[in-house]
Formats: structure tokens, sequence, C-alpha cells
């Protein structure tokens, strides 16, 4: 009863009704203490005042009580009155009772007479007035529980906004479930996977409460076929008073040895995917309502959506960091490349790369060799930060190797092994490699794989046509797949107002809406058409060309694959 005091009017109320009916009468908390109001005699003509004081009510023993109702009344207390007491019981248990004392000689009277009759009346008066205390008090208990879970759901939503992570999501979410619905322990289980449910899998416990760890390492179901973790994931709650009795129970000698009793579960449902399951237990039998039901649906779909909202912060959060780290890669990728053309005459040299994500594959490089220059084109298979791992390692052991060898089919060879050795099957490159004396204008080439550059020879005398372009075919097998393999040398003499393209195969393979590649042919064709209206294009002329021939075809189609273009024109004497 002492939950339920506010302005002490029900005790007042009590000893008004004393008042009334000249029958001591007073409150009694279900400890057996007295709840009496604090003013005195004098007090009773302005009963506002006085319950508007600080201390509308105190607590005495039951005698005190019983001898200051009678003093009041100015009865004496002769022992021959009998205590008559009417409890006072909510949905919560005992509060406590009004208690009156009547004389023997009513309680003997017969019916008819008046006696009795004031007896009737007395007793129906104290029943009305208990069962009336009664229904505020539900009504409060009523009040503080929808007011307890309120402020859980709101708590839980308030975390549900905060940038947690999901186990400390799921333990705090427990803990507020546990404490509003009463529960003495509880667990949460996730699934490893979104799609886990449907695999068949069975959720692993991220969160728990006052269990075992015996318990939470035990993956068996409760229940035989596990039809009520399959019922509560399927959105229903799932409520048993004594686990004990219950048949569906797979192992009773396990729930007893962890004493538990009650269970309340339901399944943690996203947009209707489950993701997991809530349970809570009692260590006594008991009965659940609908509404703890109700409200134990409600965190749960509260909690998946805060999970999923949450586990995308958490891949959110990875994904910026792996980004980071590939914006970082790219950097020293493109530092890799050269930073400068070389300066040999007669040659005017130009180049283009434009990778299809931030990390690409594709690779050039120019190398001063003793006065002459190696140009270096690679591609290796596959994109992201795979293909320019092996990017840097092919481009380092070419150059290791092109500095102490001239011999250029020697070279791709230590490669090719070295790339054998160290990678998978599906690993490889392609590459060309060419080395032009500055002095005679001899190059020297050989090819892995490679799609085959393309040399033209700018005539001085008319137009260029399509039957002056050459294509440079010495080639052999890509890097990484035969370490046996041997490489053919090509060389061939170049002239002034020569262009030599070399390009990967993402310029061929550019495709516009209707799916059609740029191809070899459009290639040849955009190279023929500069040369003939610009014979004198320099070679960064002729990349910007190509480049904006392709970006015409493709429009705005996304790149599939990284395009590197490398022009070396020889500049007539």
């Amino acid at each position: 009863m002492r939950d339920f005091l506010t302005d002490g009017s029900v005790s007042a109320l009590c000893d008004e009704l004393a008042r009334l009916t000249q029958v001591p009468i007073w409150l009694r908390d279900q400890s057996g203490e007295a709840i009496i109001p604090v003013w005195s005699d004098e007090d009773s003509t302005s009963l506002p005042g006085a319950l508007g004081s600080g201390h509308p009510w105190s607590f005495v023993s039951e005698p005190q009580a019983r001898k200051r109702a009678f003093e009041q009344l100015r009865v004496v207390d002769d022992g021959s009155h009998e205590t008559y007491a009417v409890p006072l019981r909510i949905s919560t248990g005992m509060l406590g009772a009004i208690v009156c004392c009547l004389p023997r000689q009513i309680l003997s009277a017969r019916v008819e007479t008046p006696e009795a009759q004031r007896l009737q009346s007395i007793r129906r008066t104290m029943v009305l007035l208990a069962s009336s205390v009664c229904d505020v008090c539900e009504a409060q208990v009523s009040l503080r529980k929808r007011v307890r879970e309120l402020d859980a759901l709101y708590r839980l939503g308030s975390l549900l906004n905060s940038a947690g992570s999901v186990d400390h999501l799921l333990q705090v979410a427990l803990d507020l479930a546990m404490q509003v619905i009463g529960a003495d322990a509880g667990s949460i289980a996730i699934f490893a996977h979104p799609d886990g449910y449907l695999r068949g899998e069975t959720p692993v416990v991220k969160a728990s409460r006052g269990l075992s760890t015996g318990w939470i390492a035990d993956s068996r179901p409760l229940t035989l076929g596990a039809v009520l973790r399959k019922q509560a994931l399927n959105g229903d709650v799932v409520a048993i008073g004594d686990m004990s009795a219950d048949g569906r129970i797979a192992d009773h000698a396990r729930i007893e040895a962890e004493g538990l009793f009650g269970l309340l579960a339901t399944g943690l449902l996203d947009q209707g995917r489950p993701i997991g399951v809530i349970r809570l237990f009692t260590r006594t039998p008991r009965a659940f309502s609908e509404a703890e039901g109700e409200l134990l649906k409600a965190i749960a779909e509260h909690l998946a959506s805060g999970v999923s909202k949450a586990q995308l912060r958490e891949l959110r959060t990875e994904d910026e960091r792996i980004q980071r780290q590939v914006r970082l890669a790219a950097d020293v990728q493109r530092r890799m490349l050269p930073r400068h053309l070389p300066q040999i005459k007669p040659f005017d040299v130009a180049a283009h790369y434009a990778p299809s994500f931030e990390l690409g594959g594709d690779f050039y490089d120019f190398l001063e060799l003793g006065g002459h220059l190696g140009v270096l084109i690679g591609d290796v298979a596959g994109k992201g930060v795979a293909a320019a791992l092996l990017m840097s390692a092919v481009r380092s052991a070419i150059r290791a190797h092109a500095q102490d060898l001239y011999h250029i089919d020697e070279v791709l060879s230590r490669t090719n092994r070295a790339l054998c050795r160290d990678t998978l099957d599906h690993e490889f490159a392609t590459l060309w490699y060419g080395v032009v004396d500055p002095v005679s204008l001899k190059l020297t080439y050989c090819g892995a794989g490679h799609d085959w550059p393309l040399l033209a020879h700018v005539p001085a005398d008319r137009a260029m046509e399509d039957r002056d372009i050459q294509r440079l075919t010495a080639d052999g097998m890509a890097l990484g797949i035969d370490p046996m393999q041997k490489y053919p040398v090509g060389t061939v003499m170049l002239q002034p107002r020569d262009v030599l393209v070399a390009f990967t195969d993402g310029l061929h393979d550019a495709t516009n809406f209707e799916g059609r590649k740029f191809g070899g042919t459009r290639l040849r064709k955009a190279l023929v058409e500069l040369l003939a209206q610009e014979p004198k294009a320099s070679a960064a002329r002729i990349v910007e060309y190509l480049m904006a021939q392709v970006r015409q075809h493709t429009g705005m189609t996304p790149r599939i694959d990284d395009i590197t273009v490398v022009v070396l024109k020889v500049a007539e004497r």
C-alpha cells in the first residue's frame, strides 16, 4: 500500500468514515502497520490545508491505531469490540486491508434489528471503499507498467540512432527487455549470414544475461525439431509458463540443471527477413500476459531494425577504411608511372593511362638504356588490388632485368619464370617491350601475348592510307603461364615521320550502349584519318585524338577495362 500513497486521501477517507459511522476504521498496510492521517481534531475543519502539508500520513502499529481511533470517537475500548477487515487485493498481490472494530453485541444482533442493519451498511460501505481503492491502485499499476514499457521503447529507439556496435546494441536491448518484463535471464542469437535462416543455419548467441557459459555454448534446440524456434522466427510470440511440464522440450534435465522455468521468445525480423531470436527466461513458473508478449515483439521489431542499421554502419566504416587504403595504393601506383617523358632525340613520346577502377592492371614505362630508349606496355589479368600488386611485380622485374641484359627476349624469359614461380594459374600478364636506337632507328621488340602495336609510315609525298600501317607481330605466350616459354625477337627499321602506337586491350574492348566494341578497325581508321589530315601531328596530339574517338564511340557507357596508349613518333631529320 505504501507504493500507492499520494496525498493521504485514502487514510483520511477511512478516518472520516469512522467519524460518520462512530466505528473505529483505519487503513492497514500489508506489513501489518496502520496508516493514519497526521492532522489533529482541529485540522479536520480545514481538510485541504492539512492534506497539503508535507507529511499527510504516518505509519504506526495497529494497537496504536486502534487506541487513537477509539480516543477520537470518545469510545472506551473495553475489549468488547471485534476486528473486521476487508482485504485490498490487486493483480500484483495483496496491498493491505481496511480495518474496523465493531461491538460484539452488534455482530450477534438479529438480522431484523436496527443494529444488524447498521452493521450490514457499514460492511457494504467498507467493501465499496475497498473496491474503489483497488480500482484506483490497479489503474496506477497499469499506468506505471505502460510508462516503463514506453520508457524502454524510447531508450531503445534512442540507442538505435546512436553509433554503437551490434554487440553493444544487443546487450543493452536485452537488458531493457529483461528489466521491463521482469525476466531473470535472457539471450539474443543472430544468424552469421544475412540469409542464414534460408541456409538452415543455427543462430549464434551474441548477447546473454544470467545464463551459464555451458548453456550459451550448447547450440542444441530447446524443443523437439526446433519447433518453437521456427515459430518465433516466423514472427510469433512463444510463451511457456513452466518448461519442466511442457512435452515439447527436448531435454528437461538440461532445463532443470540451468534452473529455468518460464520462457518468452520471439524472432527478430527485418522487413520480414528473420535475422535472429530473443529469449527471456524466469527461474520460477510464470504465466506471461498477452501484453508482455506484445511488448517483447515491439522490442524485437525495433531491435531488428537497429541491428540492420548497425551492421550497415559497420560495413560502411569498413568500406571507408578500405577505400582509404585503396586511394593510398592508387596514389602509389600513379607514382610508379613515369613522372616525366623521356627527352631523347629524334623521338617525340606521349602516353595516356585511364584505369577503370582506382587501382588498375595496366602499366607503361620508359627505360633509358645507355642512350637507347626502352618502351614498355603491359596488362595484368584482373582488376583492382590484386591486379595492381601483380602489375607492380612485373614492372619491377622488367626494370631489374633490363638494366643488365640487352637481349630483350631473355628479359622476358626471366620475368616469365619468376612470375610462374610466384603466382597462381589464373594470374598472368601480357606485355610488349621494345628498345629503339636513336642513331640507327632500329627497333628491337618482343611480345608476350599482348595486342600487336601499330607502326604507321607517314608518306612525305602523299596522304596517309591504310596500307601504310604495319602490325608488329613478333609474339609469344603471356607471362606467368609456361616457365619454358621462349619469346621471338622482332626488328624493324624506323624512318622519320613514323608513328608507333602501342595500347592495351581496353582500347579495343571499349563498348557503346549497343554493346559494340571500338575494335581494331576503328583504331586504324582513326589513326589514318588524323595522319592524313595532320601528317605532322605530335605524339600528344595523336594520343588526344585517339582517346577522343574512343569517348565518342562509348558515350556515357561505364568503362569496363583499363585503357593505356603509348605513342612514339620519329621526328624528321
